[in-house]
């Protein structure tokens, strides 16, 4: 992007209105978003399949939240917010959200530039005097937002990042910044913290208040995100603890330990954040496209249409992952989503908006080495998967017929579901992310299905035939490839196995 981009760059992209809004309008048309039940059954099927996975990794706890045309779908809460206390994660257990935070300091920036207050082709030096006479004076603001002013990512002592010294102050950003330029401006994407750190006391000079202060009174109050913000202050008992990755503590491979809880100080506007998942969910709807939303009056509340959509075109874009101005970019399903990850001592997270369908999911994790890409991305195949057709098998099948099927099976090999879901009969290895490409067992009888390989590698064509109790519940499954599976109450191990062994189904 032009480094000179204006007010009037805004206005000229809002007279074309993308593919995905313009998608979206005609499925308002048709009806109910059909993305809302799909995500229903996306979050049913896989509350245990992602806590399989989460369990298999040993991971303390996470928090999913979907939302669906700006109104809230569901949530996950799973595992410990806090492991020694032996504290529950819940849907409001506060999570550090690290470089969120930077969509929130890019919000802020941007309206600041529709209330004409600063440009967007501003040089960094007119807002921060103390930048005069340094390679970075002369960059600008948009720069900034699009990571490609050639700054350093954190400096050559980063050592806050694990607790080594505490966050740098205000003054110590300063002193960075005026030395830190490690490649040319707009020579490329250069991720950095620093950069954005910058932003918020940009933010302070043109409002001539506290960063805090500008975005409650700009994002946070107006969407009444009321666990979500810039710094933990007189909260920070409410904060789940975040946890190392495992094997930290060399005496044991399989340990993890908690970590202290610190603030950001001079990096708040860059990593500073916490909220919950279905605080993020919120927000990120009010980015949507006013066309993607029925509540049209939230969308409003933060940005015009044409600033959301300056802001959500890609700068940058390098093996179909990119960045704009504050968001993220990448395809999943084959759709373009905008968001942001986030890394903090103790947690990991990421948050999808996919204009297209509507659709907001956000992740959280309270460890290093917590994976919610991998968590999210599952999630996304299983909504697929509920809005694929009913196979031609299942025509004139009672869905109470079907839904006997469902059900979660064991062996000394591991785990498995069987799931109904959408319109068909699946089945998922639990303790693995969920494959996009799965194919929908075939129908045969009352306790027969018929397995379809989409591989080659599998048992395609072969029957999965189940036996039930009196009751009607599904109590075994002899699979596709031969194997007797139960329920899980009905495991047999011998006791040598089962030492240290533990069910993977909840």
């Amino acid at each position: 992007m032009d480094a000179g981009v204006t007010r009037g760059a805004a206005a000229s992209s809002e007279v074309k209105a993308s593919e995905s809004a313009k998608a979206a309008t005609k499925r308002k048309a048709a009806g109910p978003n059909p993305q809302i039940a799909a995500w229903k059954e996306a979050l049913r099927v896989g509350e245990p399949l992602l806590g399989a996975l989460a369990r298999n990794v040993g991971l303390p706890g996470f928090q999913v939240s979907v939302s669906v045309d700006g109104k809230r779908v569901g949530d996950i809460a799973w595992g410990m917010a806090d492991v020694e206390a032996e504290r529950p994660m819940t849907p409001t257990t506060l999570m550090r959200v690290a470089s969120h935070s930077k969509t929130f300091t890019a919000t802020a920036i941007l309206q600041l530039f529709e209330r004409g207050v600063l440009r967007l082709d501003d040089r960094l030096d007119a807002w921060l005097p103390e930048l005069a006479d340094s390679p970075l004076g002369e960059a600008t603001i948009s720069e900034l937002l699009s990571h490609t002013a050639g700054v350093t990512r954190d400096s050559m002592d980063s050592d806050f990042w694990s607790l080594g010294r505490p966050f740098p102050s205000r003054e110590e950003i300063i002193e960075i910044a005026r030395t830190g330029n490690v490649i040319l401006r707009n020579e490329r994407m250069k991720y950095t913290n620093v950069g954005y750190s910058l932003l918020g006391l940009i933010i302070e000079a043109a409002t001539g208040g506290s960063y805090t202060d500008w975005v409650q009174s700009g994002i946070l109050g107006p969407l009444r995100l009321a666990n979500t913000g810039p710094e933990l202050d007189d909260r920070a008992d409410e904060l789940a603890t975040g946890y190392t990755g495992r094997g930290a503590d060399a005496t044991d491979p399989f340990l993890r330990v908690p970590i202290d809880h610190v603030n950001s100080r001079g990096m708040v506007a860059a990593t500073g954040f916490y909220s919950t998942a279905r605080d993020l969910c919120r927000y990120f709807s009010a980015h949507l496209p006013a066309s993607t939303e029925f509540e049209r009056k939230r969308t409003d509340v933060l940005l015009e249409d044409g600033t959301k959509r300056l802001a959500q075109r890609p700068v940058y874009v390098r093996e179909g992952r990119g960045y704009g101005l504050g968001f993220m970019f990448e395809e999943i399903g084959g759709r373009a989503t905008f968001g942001h990850s986030g890394g903090y001592p103790g947690f990991i997270s990421r948050t999808w908006a996919v204009p297209e369908t509507g659709v907001v999911v956000s992740v959280l994790t309270n460890a290093v080495d917590g994976d919610p890409v991998t968590l999210g991305r599952s999630l996304f195949a299983l909504a697929d998967l509920a809005l694929a057709p009913a196979h031609p098998s299942l025509a004139g099948v009672k869905k109470k017929v079907l839904r006997r099927f469902d059900e979660s099976f064991s062996s000394l090999w591991g785990a498995t579901r069987f799931a109904f879901l959408g319109h068909n009969i699946y089945e998922f290895e639990l303790g693995y992310p969920v494959d996009p490409k799965s194919l929908p067992y075939e129908y045969v009888d009352e306790s027969s299905l018929r397995m379809q390989d989409p591989y080659g590698f599998g048992a395609h064509g072969e029957l999965a035939r189940f036996e039930f109790d009196d009751d009607g519940r599904a109590a075994s499954v002899r699979t596709a490839n031969g194997s007797l599976m139960t329920r899980g109450e009905f495991l047999d191990l011998p006791d040598r196995m089962r030492l240290g062994y533990t069910l993977a189904v909840d």
